[in-house]
């Protein structure tokens, strides 16, 4: 996983979903094609439209801030 796949898992860690968030990551990134091993800001972006709808089914309210989280990650990763 690169440095923007780390980044986005730790913000996930940090929440309720704790150690649950590798596998959470994983597998909507595998539905999506996306190689968290080359992770892209446009891949991020693809990721988290998708963790939008998926998030709030385990965090309720809390999916917010961590979505908000995520999207200041990707607007401040290299172009």
């Amino acid at each position: 996983m690169n440095e923007l796949g780390e980044n986005i898992l730790e913000v996930m860690e940090a929440s309720t979903l704790g150690k649950m968030s590798i596998h959470v990551l994983k597998k909507q990134s595998k539905d999506l094609s996306i190689n968290l091993d080359t992770l892209s800001r446009k891949d991020l972006r693809t990721l988290i439209q998708r963790l939008e709808d998926i998030l709030p089914f385990f965090l309720g309210e809390e999916s917010k801030e961590v979505l908000a989280k995520m999207r200041k990650i990707e607007t401040t990763a290299e172009r």
